[in-house]
This record gives C-alpha cells, sequence and structure tokens, in this order.
C-alpha cells in the first residue's frame, strides 16, 4: 500500500454548555483532523486537538506541523517510511503531540482498515470488550450538578468526574457534597483540579472534602513534586492521578519511583504525542507496579473518542472506566462535517480501522 496524498480538516464544535475548569473556560473546541489516503482507496483519520486551554500554546503550531507532515508526505509514499522519518526520526522533535498523536492514529486506522481489522487489534487489544465511561459533569449551582448527575446515572452511569479549584474551597465542597448524595454508594467521584494548588491549598482541600468514594483526584497542584504528590496521597487517604505531568518517559518513571504503585496514571493520546506512545508509557507503568491505567480524550470528535476507546481495550485497567468528555458537550452529533460520538455509559472498539465512516466527513 502506497499513500496517495494528505489533508488537514479545521473544525470547530460549540459546547452544550461551559466547561469551567481552573485552566481556563472553554465554550468551543477546536481542532484539527488529518486525512491519509491511500493508492487503493482507503483512508485513514487522525485527530489533532491539543488542550489549549490548560498549556496556553497557540494553535497555529500545531496546524503548522500538521502543514509539515502533509508537505513530507508528498515526497514519502510509503507508510512505513512516513512514521520512521516523522515520527521516530529527527522531524519528531517538530511536531506538536497533537499532530503526532494525528499523524499516529490516521496511519494505523489506515494500516488497521487494510487488513480489516480494528485499530485495538493493532495495538494488541479486544475489540468486543464493552468499557464503561466516566461522566464528565459541568459546572453550576450544586443544584443543577446533582440533576445532571442523576441525569447520567438514570443512563447508566456509576462513575462521575467533576472540577474543582476554579472557584472557592467552599463551592468546591457544596458541588462535592451535592454529587455524593444525587448517587449511590458504590458510585466513584474523580476531582480534577487542573493544577489549581499548592501544597498547603491541595492538603487543605482533599482533608476538608474526605476521601469518601472518591476515587482519585487528578493533577492537584501546579508545581508538580512527585515526593509533595506522595505526600498528599498519604497524609489525605486519597489516591493521586497525574495527567499532564507526563510528557516523557523521564516523567514517568520519576513519578513512579516517589510515588509508588497507588499512582493512577491518566494516559492522553493528545497529549503524549499517540497511542503507540501510550502503549510505550503503559508497559513502563506496569512494569513499574502502576495498579490503575486511565485512558481519557481530551475532548474530541468521534476520531479523538474512537481512538480513546480502542486504546482503552488495550491498556486501560479492567473495570476502569475511560473519559470521553466530548460524547456529553456536544451540541450535536456532528459539528463543521466531523461526527461526534454517541453518548453511552458503556462502549466497545469497533472496526474495521477505528469505524468513523468517512462518508459522514463530506468527502
Amino acid at each position: 500500500m502506497r499513500l496517495a496524498g494528505a489533508r488537514i480538516i479545521p473544525f470547530c464544535a460549540p459546547l452544550r454548555r461551559p466547561i469551567v475548569t481552573a485552566a481556563g473556560r472553554i465554550e468551543a473546541r477546536e481542532g484539527f483532523v488529518l486525512e491519509l489516503r491511500s493508492d487503493c482507496g482507503e483512508r485513514g483519520l487522525g485527530e489533532a486537538s491539543p488542550a489549549y486551554w490548560v498549556d496556553r500554546r497557540p494553535l497555529s503550531e500545531t496546524h503548522a506541523a500538521l502543514s509539515r507532515i502533509v508537505a513530507t508526505v508528498e515526497d514519502c509514499r510509503d507508510p512505513d517510511e512516513l512514521r520512521a522519518l516523522v515520527l521516530n526520526g529527527a522531524a519528531a522533535a517538530e511536531l506538536t503531540p497533537a499532530a503526532a498523536c494525528a499523524l499516529d492514529t490516521a496511519l494505523l486506522d489506515l494500516a488497521a482498515r487494510s487488513r480489516g481489522i480494528g485499530v485495538s487489534a493493532m495495538l494488541g487489544g479486544a475489540s468486543n470488550r464493552a468499557v464503561p465511561v466516566c461522566a464528565l459533569l459541568g459546572s453550576g449551582s450544586p443544584e443543577n450538578l446533582a440533576k445532571e448527575a442523576l441525569a447520567a446515572r438514570a443512563s447508566g452511569y456509576t462513575v462521575f468526574k467533576l472540577k474543582v479549584g476554579a472557584g472557592t474551597l467552599a463551592g468546591d465542597l457544596a458541588n462535592v457534597s451535592a454529587l455524593r448524595n444525587a448517587t449511590a454508594e458504590t458510585d466513584l467521584i474523580r476531582l480534577d483540579a487542573n493544577r489549581a494548588w499548592n501544597f498547603e491549598q491541595a492538603l487543605s482541600a482533599l482533608t476538608a472534602i474526605g476521601p469518601a468514594r472518591i476515587e482519585f483526584i487528578e493533577e492537584p497542584m501546579r508545581a508538580v513534586s512527585p515526593a509533595e504528590l506522595a505526600r498528599l496521597g498519604d497524609a489525605t487517604g486519597i489516591a493521586v492521578a497525574v495527567d499532564e505531568s507526563i510528557s516523557s518517559v523521564r516523567d514517568l518513571e520519576s513519578l513512579c519511583e516517589s510515588c509508588g504503585s497507588g499512582l493512577v496514571v491518566v494516559l492522553k493520546a493528545a497529549r503524549v504525542g499517540g497511542l503507540s506512545k501510550c502503549i510505550e508509557l503503559a508497559q513502563l507503568a506496569r512494569a513499574a507496579g502502576i495498579r490503575t491505567l486511565v485512558v481519557t480524550d481530551s475532548i474530541e470528535s468521534s476520531i479523538g473518542m474512537s481512538a480513546t476507546v480502542h486504546l482503552a481495550s488495550a491498556i486501560a485497567t479492567a473495570g476502569t472506566a475511560i473519559g470521553l468528555g466530548g460524547a456529553r458537550f456536544f451540541q450535536s452529533s456532528e459539528f463543521d462535517g466531523v461526527p461526534a460520538i454517541h453518548d453511552a455509559a458503556r462502549v466497545a472498539a469497533r472496526g474495521p480501522g477505528l469505524a468513523v465512516s468517512v462518508e459522514r466527513l463530506g468527502m
């Protein structure tokens, strides 16, 4: 199989309601889709949707990196050579993680489609195992939060994610209390501070919140010290999860060494540079004794969400809910020609490829 060409599809998707985080307020999702076309008519799709409200880097950087990929395809028509040249060679340093993710995903999608199998099979996972999904909740009053949680629970959700640290501690305590009251004793709650606190603030907040039914606190501190993350978990009885703190193998090794097997590792392909990179990091985490691996998207279209589901089937800890934020927040099933995945409490990886219909992209 040879490559016949590539192109970039930008998109902008309004959200049903804003997501307010300690890192910023999100009212619409912007990103890009990379399409690779083969000489036999197959198309591979990958999404490049960085969390620009977290890292504060302009989207133009990712677009420029994708443009370099498209230009490289003109001179490099062999998919394996393209991967070796752009993802594994010196050119990799010129890519943003989201652009690398788009290329890696598109190559995997194209290869899987040509073989008639799912991307999950390419990654060593099962294509028919349904995995639970975590319900990302919006912000607002405790009353509205409770209504949203009750509706999600009626749809089958049993794990809920709540952003904290963007407002007052009193507001966070009221929201956590409302969520606890609206859900069952067997349900779990994930908290995400997006690095809102220093150590003392995190310790005070989590002590006040208490460990009851809290599955973990994600990225609690803005100054990331592996030793302090370990101290925080020990002092509060709440497991600590890392997400933005992992950008390299060295980062993960340091965190695993300091925090031990109780550390929760959250992997997002768009942040670390692709599905293949997530596989590498997951293997390292397992070797270090990490018991819980969580796979989430970055509030993405069906392309990124489908890739997340396929990745989860390969590496996520069995029974651990995955994150598909976009499924609950996009206003429609299709935006700017790019489809969004259906909101569901359980999902399974389907093939061939990512099983995202290119016909719906209007091509």
